[in-house]
C-alpha cells in the first residue's frame, strides 16, 4: 500500500511539474501529464502491477470526464441544432470508418481486419480534448459543436464495432450464432447505460430541489458518480456514456444558481484526471515494434494514423457545410477531433480477447489491431490535444487572456457595442 501511494504522489508530482513547463512552451498540460506516465514507466516506476491496480482510477475518471462534459450540453444551445449536429457525427465517424477500412482491405486483402481497424478509427477520445476546452475556457461555435460531436462520436464507434466484430465472428465460426449475439449486446449496453445515467440524475436533481448547501451538494455528487461508474462497470455497460447522460440531465435540471455545486466538481477531479492520463502514458508499450509482426503493425499505424485524421477533417467539414455551420466550424472543427484514446484501446482489447479465444489466425489479427490501436494512439494523445488548443485559438475561441483582462479592468455592463469592438480589437493586437 505504501509503495502504491508513493506511485501516485510521485506522478501527481511530475505531471504537475512538467504540464507547468509544457504550457510556458504553449503546449497543453495533458501532453506533460502522458509523457510522465511514460517516463515513469521506462524506469520501472509504474509498472504493469501497478497500473492495473490503478485501474479503478481510469474507470473512475472517465465517468468524472464524461458528466463534465454531460454538463456542457445544455438544450436552450443545442435545440435547434441537434438533428443536424447528430447528422455531421454520422459523416465524419463513418467517413474515417470508410477511409481506414479501404487502406487496410487494399494493403491487406483482409475484409475483418480492416473492418475491424475502420470501426475503431471512428472512436474519438473525449478526455485529452475537453481537457484543452476545460484548460483554456474556450468558448463559441466549434467548442459548442466539439462538445457535442465527443459526448456522440463514441455511441457510433461502439455500433460500428460490435457490428465488425459480429462480422467477423461470423466469418471464423459460421456455425455459431455469433452474428445476432453481437448485434444484440451493443443496443443494450447503450439502452443501459442511457437508463442508469437519467435515473442517478434525476436522484441527484430531486435532491437538488430540497438542499441550499452547496458543499453537501458536491458530496452527494460526488458520491453519486463514484456509484454510477460501479455499477456500470459491474453491469458491463459504458462508464462514460452513462456519466455524460447524468451530467446533461444535472446540467439542464439544475436552476443555474445552483451550479455553482458542480462547477466546484471540476476543481476536486483534477488530480484524479491528471493522474488518469499519466496512467495511459503508462500503459504505452515501445516494444510493440521489436516483435515478428512489427513491420505490419508499423505499416498498419501508419495507415491508421493517416486514413483516419484524412477521414476526420473532410468529414467534419463536408458535414459543416452540409448543415450550413458557421466558418470557423468548417476550417477548425476536424483538426479538433484527432485525439484517441480509452474507447478506442476498451474496443481494442475487446477485439484481442474474442479472437485470441478463438487461436489460430484469428488470434494473430485480434493482437495486431490492440497493437495498431495502441501506438497510434501514443502519437494520436500527443499530437492531438495540441493540434485542438491550435485549431481553437485559430478560431479565436481560447478566451484566457480576455477572461485576464475582465478580472483586471473592470468592463461596465454597459458598454456599447463600438466599445467592446475597441477592446476586442486592441486585444487582437496585443496578441
Amino acid at each position: 500500500m505504501q509503495s502504491i501511494l508513493i506511485v501516485i504522489g510521485l506522478g501527481l508530482a511530475l505531471a504537475f511539474i512538467a504540464s507547468k513547463l509544457f504550457k510556458r512552451v504553449g503546449i497543453p498540460q495533458v501532453v506533460g501529464f502522458m509523457l510522465t506516465g511514460l517516463a515513469l514507466r521506462l524506469v520501472g516506476v509504474l509498472n504493469e502491477d501497478i497500473t492495473k491496480t490503478l485501474g479503478m482510477i481510469i474507470t473512475l475518471a472517465l465517468g468524472l470526464i464524461g458528466y463534465n462534459i454531460g454538463m456542457e450540453l445544455k438544450i436552450r444551445v443545442f435545440a435547434n441544432r441537434i438533428g443536424k449536429l447528430m447528422l455531421l457525427v454520422i459523416i465524419e465517424a463513418i467517413l474515417a470508418f470508410w477511409i481506414v477500412m479501404t487502406l487496410v482491405f487494399f494493403v491487406t486483402s483482409n475484409l475483418p481486419l480492416a473492418l475491424l481497424l475502420g470501426s475503431t478509427a471512428s472512436a474519438t477520445a473525449p478526455a485529452a480534448t475537453a481537457d484543452v476546452i476545460w484548460e483554456h475556457k474556450s468558448k463559441g461555435p466549434v467548442s459548442e459543436a466539439l462538445m457535442f460531436i465527443l459526448a456522440m462520436d463514441d455511441v457510433i464507434a461502439v455500433i460500428l464495432t460490435n457490428a465488425a466484430i459480429a462480422y467477423a465472428l461470423f466469418i471464423f465460426s459460421p456455425a455459431g450464432d455469433a452474428l445476432v449475439a453481437v448485434l444484440v449486446t451493443p443496443m443494450l449496453v447503450i439502452i443501459g447505460s442511457v437508463a442508469v445515467g437519467a435515473i442517478f440524475g434525476t436522484v441527484f436533481t430531486r435532491f437538488v430541489q430540497y438542499e441550499a448547501d452547496r458543499a453537501v451538494l458536491v458530496e452527494l455528487e460526488l458520491a453519486l458518480i463514484i456509484l454510477l461508474v460501479g455499477i456500470v462497470d459491474f453491469l458491463g455497460l459504458s462508464d462514460i456514456l452513462a456519466a455524460v447522460v447524468f451530467g446533461f440531465v444535472v446540467g439542464n435540471r439544475v436552476p443555474e444558481k445552483k451550479q455553482q455545486a458542480p462547477h466546484m466538481l471540476e476543481i476536486i477531479m483534477s488530480p484524479i484526471v491528471m493522474l488518469f492520463f499519466v496512467l495511459v502514458g503508462a500503459k504505452t508499450d515501445l516494444t510493440i515494434f521489436l516483435g515478428s509482426i512489427g513491420p505490419l503493425v508499423a505499416i498498419l499505424a501508419l495507415i491508421y494514423l493517416s486514413g483516419r485524421t484524412v477521414g476526420k477533417v473532410l468529414g467534419t467539414r463536408a458535414g459543416a457545410r452540409i448543415i450550413h455551420c458557421e466558418t470557423t466550424v468548417q476550417k477548425y472543427l476536424g483538426s479538433c477531433l484527432l485525439s484517441q484514446a480509452g474507447v478506442a484501446l476498451g474496443l481494442g482489447i475487446i477485439i484481442e480477447t474474442r479472437f485470441v479465444a478463438i487461436g489460430g489466425e484469428a488470434a494473430v489479427m485480434g493482437m495486431i489491431i490492440l497493437n495498431v490501436v495502441a501506438i497510434s494512439t501514443i502519437f494520436l494523445e500527443f499530437i492531438g490535444p495540441i493540434a485542438a488548443k491550435w485549431s481553437l485559438n485559430k478560431a479565436g475561441e481560447i478566451t484566457l487572456q480576455k477572461d485576464h483582462i475582465k478580472a483586471v479592468i473592470p468592463i461596465d455592463e454597459g458598454i456599447t457595442t463600438e466599445q467592446e469592438g475597441h477592446t476586442q480589437e486592441s486585444k487582437n493586437k496585443q496578441e
